[in-house]
């Protein structure tokens, strides 16, 4: 398999945490060894017993259907718009808050929203 791009990378792993449950339990298994566990094309190939192509040829397969799938459902589409409007629904709010100091509603408001954002995990 062509080394994927870091970008491609996460990418993948982001379309299969999304729709990983509607693949097989083979293509399931592959990409969790995949990602998960680390393992390269060859290192896959003699854990489930098959040739290194049979599991190049399946995670292009899979990264296709993946990619199918999240142009007809859009999750990563709509997490990722999420995100970029509780930032700057966040900055926005900073921005007052710094300005006015702000009141305790608006202060607990920021706390919802920097959680919402990840941003105090």
């Amino acid at each position: 398999m062509q080394e994927n791009s870091l970008e491609q990378r996460v990418r993948l792993g982001r379309l299969f945490d999304a729709y990983g449950c509607l693949l097989t339990e083979k293509q399931q298994k592959c990409l969790e060894l995949y990602f998960c566990d680390d393992l390269s094309l060859a290192e896959i190939a003699d854990e489930l017993e098959v040739s290194r192509q049979a599991i190049h040829d399946l995670i292009k397969r899979v990264e296709h259907t993946l990619e199918r799938y999240e142009s007809k459902l859009a999750l990563l589409a709509r997490d990722d718009h999420d995100k970029k409007l509780l930032e700057e629904m966040s900055r926005l709010l900073a921005d007052h808050l710094a300005q006015s100091g702000g009141s305790a509603e608006l202060q607990q408001v920021r706390r919802i929203l920097d959680e919402l954002s990840g941003e105090s995990r």
